[in-house]
């Protein structure tokens, strides 16, 4: 145990000098050579780094203006036509808020209905009682499970068309930024105006 103390100081010393000596040949004139990223001179750098800080600053404008899929995604599935009308498009949102409320509403509609009737076949004391309204019971309540498979089917396509609608609303957002605000011939800055070649 003692000897293993000094070998690991003598191990940790020398690579730190390994280290050291590394760092002494580090070539600057190298490092610093901008013809490797294409450049040519001073200008072609500083070209780059204004193009550089105008696309951070889109990116930036981007970022503020964009929807999150999963945020839409989580409205649509909360209540359809949420993440519709977060993107902006109110009449899609629309039909399918009415379609769904429509839906489910004529499948609650025909499910109390079958509830009443079941109620009352409990109830009976007769035969033919009893027959009457277990028939009358069974057909509302298909109906009821029909339109909720409409609903669901509404409720999915709901959760399809927003993922689908908030990735087009971005790609047009992009382009719309790009279009208005990108490397525009001529501009109005604080300093006055610019023209660029």
């Amino acid at each position: 145990m003692r000897f293993f103390k000094p070998i690991l100081l003598i191990l940790a010393l020398l690579m730190l000098s390994l280290g050291l000596k590394a760092q002494a040949q580090f070539d600057l004139k190298t490092f610093a050579d901008s013809t490797k990223y294409g450049w040519k001179d001073l200008s072609d750098r500083l070209d780059y780094r204004a193009d550089f800080i105008e696309r951070q600053n889109l990116l930036q404008l981007y970022g503020m203006e964009s929807q999150s899929i999963s945020e839409n995604v989580f409205k649509s599935a909360i209540f359809p036509g949420w993440g519709q009308f977060s993107i902006k498009h109110y009449t899609k949102g629309q039909i399918l808020l009415g379609s769904n409320l429509v839906l489910f509403g004529t499948s609650l509609y025909f499910y109390d209905k079958a509830l009443r009737y079941h109620e009352k076949y409990e109830n009976s004391t007769q035969i033919d009682d009893i027959e009457k309204y277990y028939k009358k019971a069974q057909g509302p309540y298909q109906y009821s499970m029909i339109f909720l498979g409409f609903a669901s089917l509404f409720w999915a396509y709901n959760i399809y068309d927003v993922i689908q609608s908030t990735q087009e609303y971005n790609a047009a957002l992009w382009e719309r930024i790009m279009s208005e605000n990108y490397r525009k011939p001529l501009r109005l800055t604080p300093n006055g105006i610019e023209i660029q070649f």
